[in-house]
């Protein structure tokens, strides 16, 4: 195995994940993930260590204890989190990277399903999807869209285009939910503004 880099490494410990090293290319149900979403997957630590490194140099103190607050815990093993999954949940989004160190926004409420689908119900930013056993974790694919639009699956997505009007972005991420009432989806490399987004499940 070559050796990762170090804050790739420090990434990795800090979160507490180090997702399996097999390909998500059927991931579920026989859904295929699309080859730029694996990449971005592939991509984890890379992308986790480099947003790391500029929300600690540059980010706001109280936003950055948000941040070091959700990310401790170590992931349940899958069956544990899909047993209490579904529900309802309050959730926020950090975004790390690129345009801004660090971005915590407000909470908006977010529904799980039996099914493992998952949609945020508020907010001017939407995202619907499902959450999908694949070996020893679990991967969030879904749609970032609009409030108002009715976008179409994930699996039926056109290539992304950052002009394409209605903008509709296809988003891949690494859920964890360490207790009954908290967890976590990590988003590598999102195609929009950021380097890495967190999506914070409390409840």
């Amino acid at each position: 195995m070559p050796l990762m880099r170090r804050a790739d490494l420090a990434m990795a410990i800090c979160i507490g994940l180090w997702p399996a090293a097999g390909s998500c290319q059927q991931p579920g149900d026989g859904m295929a993930i699309r080859p730029d979403d694996e990449r971005r997957l592939a991509a984890y630590h890379a992308a986790a260590g480099k947003a790391l490194l500029e929300a600690f140099s540059g980010g706001d103190a109280a936003d950055l204890t948000i941040l070091a607050e959700v990310l401790k815990g170590d992931a349940l093993p899958p069956d544990d989190a899909l047993a209490i999954l579904k529900g309802e949940w309050s959730c926020r989004t950090i975004k790390m990277g690129r345009l801004l160190p660090i971005v915590v926004y407000q909470p908006f409420r977010y529904r799980t399903g039996p099914d493992g689908s998952l949609e945020k119900l508020t907010g001017s930013q939407h995202t619907r999807g499902t959450i999908y056993r694949d070996g020893d974790r679990l991967v969030y694919l879904g749609t970032g869209f609009v409030a108002g639009d009715d976008p179409p699956p994930y699996a039926e997505l056109p290539p992304f285009s950052a002009t394409a009007d209605p903008q509709r972005v296809p988003e891949v991420g690494l859920v964890e939910i360490t207790g009954p009432n908290r967890g976590r989806v990590m988003f590598p490399d999102p195609h929009l503004e950021s380097r890495f987004n967190i999506l914070v499940l409390n409840r």
